[in-house]
């Protein structure tokens, strides 16, 4: 009975935190989502080795390599758009 209450009670602020993110451009979702997709996918990958192999110096160091390798893909592609639509106007 607690638990659905607690539920019950979150749901509001759940939809209130999904509203305000929908209502952010999409670059800035995507710069929100993307490094953390990132750092979860390279812990998965070399973390989860690391922790068995050479403890959690592996694993935190993914999590910072996906946020900084997240945040590239996002500006470097936001650049490639900007360039292309440049180099589209000239010709």
């Amino acid at each position: 009975m607690e638990i659905q209450q607690m539920f019950e009670r979150a749901k509001p602020l759940a939809a209130a935190i999904w509203k305000r993110f929908r209502g952010y451009p999409l670059f800035v979702q995507l710069l929100l989502v993307v490094p953390i997709l990132c750092a979860i996918a390279l812990t998965l990958l070399v973390g989860n080795m690391g922790l068995a192999l050479m403890g959690t110096a592996v694993a935190i160091n993914s999590i910072i390599a996906g946020w900084i390798g997240g945040v590239l893909v996002l500006v470097l592609g936001k650049a490639g758009i900007i360039v292309a639509k440049d180099h589209k106007k000239k010709s």
